[in-house]
């Protein structure tokens, strides 16, 4: 039996760091993105999304809300958890407001949990799956004719860094018992509704009747009614 030398042992484990070494550095390859490139890798992102969408972003639009709306569309048919964070109202322009008010409105219609951060925030950021980030100086909601960049980095260390780093696993928690509150609202609501359909339904199919039976008992009447007038026009026309 052939027993290696420590030379050619030490060999071989400096074989299997760099082997090693070169995958970390793969892993967390960042890959580069300005205006132009971001939005359609973003995109394919988040369509590819399993679980959850986080999107980090201070300023919002009605432009990009209208740009995300077929996306966001696909993620609730999915039922991919979207949620996003943005500042106030209070803390926009008083001119920006009622879009940004219906924006943020049209976003949550979409199944979006919109979590309000005060104190002025301006990191730009998004975790996807908790596996895939962006970060960058680009407004993902907003966006239109600046020049700007983002990274992308798949690596689940990095996307949980991001997290603790934006302070955002207590809001998500508290946005997915949110969720969960008006989806059972929802259904409850619904259950009613249908419950009241019913009971009014029911209400209409005896009114019905009702008329019906009222109509079948009047026929008779109108007819021996007629039978009469005619009679007298006829008594005076002789």
């Amino acid at each position: 039996m052939s027993v290696m030398s420590p030379s050619y042992k030490r060999h071989l484990e400096n074989m299997q760091n760099e082997f090693d070494a070169e995958k970390y550095r793969e892993s967390r390859m960042l890959d580069l993105y300005n205006e132009r490139t971001f939005y359609p890798a973003f995109v394919r992102d988040m369509l590819k999304a399993e679980k959850e969408v986080v999107i980090y972003c201070p300023f919002i639009s009605k432009y990009r809300s209208e740009f995300f709306k077929g996306t966001l569309e696909k993620l609730r048919h999915r039922n991919v958890a979207v949620f996003i964070f943005t500042r106030p109202l209070e803390e926009h322009e008083l001119l920006t407001r009622n879009e940004i008010k219906a924006a943020l409105a049209g976003y949550e219609e979409l199944g979006a949990c919109i979590v309000q951060l005060p104190g002025f925030i301006h990191a730009k950021a998004a975790i996807i799956d908790r596996e895939i980030v962006w970060d960058g100086s680009l407004n993902i909601l907003s966006q239109r004719l600046s020049k700007e960049s983002m990274r992308r980095a798949q690596d689940k260390d990095i996307a949980t860094q991001m997290i603790d780093h934006l302070g955002l696993n207590r809001k998500i928690a508290e946005g997915y018992k949110y969720q969960y509150e008006r989806l059972y609202r929802g259904l409850v609501e619904k259950s009613k509704f249908k419950v009241a359909l019913k009971i009014r339904a029911g209400s209409v199919v005896q009114s019905g009747a009702k008329i019906f039976r009222g109509i079948l008992f009047a026929i008779p009447r109108a007819i021996i009614l007629l039978l009469k007038c005619i009679k007298i026009f006829l008594t005076l026309l002789t």
